[in-house]
């Protein structure tokens, strides 16, 4: 009965991502995709109207030959919305998002945040929203989260944050899962920005694409203060975005650089007058793209994000990047690059953490690896049970 069970959830959840990847598939066309009997398909759909998680759209008018046409699925927008935070040091952004990523609501504050009071601060933000959500009778179907530094997106512990002032792992979800019954992900926030492209870019999921996340921030070394600008990476192959063996996947340095300069050679006294000075900030832009040059040809991604501050302060980077591409390469080959701003903007990440909800919301469960993650119609199955108890 287990195996059947499991199965049945395997089944459903391919099904759900069909037609949300799909919108306007047919029974017989997701049949045909997913190699699946079309009465295994029928019984399946049953359960999926029934819940509530899809709906017909319409008869297929351009389909050619004779017969009864075949009827369009997609999925049901009014299941419920999605919360995505992003959550820095000294400031944090809130969007309210349908599984389309149509903005409902945003919000957003200044507040100094350490892992003392990060439980309490994501707390008090998810209120917010609830507030907002219950005036308008809608329903959360779970958040989002983008934090800064390294951790792991599967168990929610943080390993190390040196904006947040986190020196040892922290457990943060299982501390919010004490205050907040509703289902929570988290991911580093570089790798958030993909995660964002992903759900609601539909044509990002046919390249490896990197995300890079530049914030001018107040940091903390070495028991002193520092400004300048800080850049973190995220890496999307075959659409899974790369967190790594120790889940420091996409952490930027300079080649060239060292302890004292940070991220980049040049010095701290100049990157304090970032982003006005626009000499000092050429300059650092230079030495961004030189290091994404060869990582860009070194991996073959054929589209870079730039997201957050960068969308603002954009300068000559978009250049600099297509010239560092060329520098780097040596055959002569045809090559094309797509190069642009996330038009997300400053909520790329918090955007991103409401997209990585989605992601795990129509992804199928892995009966190899993270078998234990609870995703799909796993996931549908454990939020509309709650809705009703």
């Amino acid at each position: 009965m287990a195996e059947s069970n499991k199965l049945h959830s395997i089944n459903t959840s391919r099904i759900l991502r069909a037609i949300w990847l799909n919108p306007g598939v047919s029974r017989i066309k997701v049949a045909e995709m997913l190699d699946l009997d079309r009465s295994t398909v029928t019984k399946i759909m049953q359960v999926i109207f029934d819940r509530g998680l899809a709906q017909t759209d319409g008869k297929n008018t351009s389909q050619s030959g004779v017969g009864r046409r075949q009827v369009n699925l997609k999925i049901n927008e009014d299941i419920g919305i999605v919360l995505g935070l992003e959550i820095q040091n000294s400031r944090y952004r809130a969007v309210m998002t349908t599984i389309s990523g149509q903005v409902l609501y945003s919000f957003d504050g200044l507040q100094e945040t350490t892992g003392e009071n990060l439980v309490s601060l994501i707390v008090s933000l998810v209120k917010k929203a609830k507030k907002f959500a219950k005036a308008r009778g809608l329903d959360i179907l779970g958040i989002g989260i983008g934090l800064p530094g390294i951790l792991d997106p599967y168990s929610g512990i943080i390993i190390r944050s040196n904006p947040l002032k986190i020196a040892e792992p922290f457990d943060v979800l299982a501390d919010l899962q004490r205050y907040i019954p509703e289902a929570i992900v988290m991911d580093n926030d570089a790798n958030s920005c993909c995660w964002g492209e992903l759900a609601f870019s539909p044509e990002n999921r046919n390249r490896n694409f990197i995300a890079v996340l530049g914030e001018f921030r107040n940091l903390e070394l070495a028991d002193a203060g520092y400004h300048g600008l800080a850049i973190g990476l995220g890496l999307v192959i075959r659409e899974k975005v790369l967190h790594g063996d120790h889940f420091t996947a996409g952490e930027f340095r300079a080649v060239t650089a060292n302890r004292q300069t940070g991220q980049f050679t040049i010095s701290w006294d100049e990157l304090k007058r970032l982003p006005e000075d626009s000499a000092v900030l050429d300059r650092v832009y230079r030495e961004l793209t030189a290091n994404l040059g060869f990582l860009v040809n070194s991996v073959d991604f054929t589209k870079i994000v730039f997201a957050g501050d960068l969308t603002i302060h954009q300068g000559n980077l978009r250049s600099y990047m297509a010239d560092a591409i060329e520098e780097n390469w040596t055959y002569n080959l045809e090559r094309s690059f797509i190069i642009e701003f996330s038009r997300y903007g400053e909520n790329a990440v918090c955007m991103g953490a409401a997209g990585l909800f989605v992601e795990k919301l129509f992804s199928v469960p892995d009966i190899a690896d993270r078998f234990q993650e609870v995703v799909g119609y796993d996931l549908f199955d454990r939020i509309l049970t709650g809705r009703n108890c």
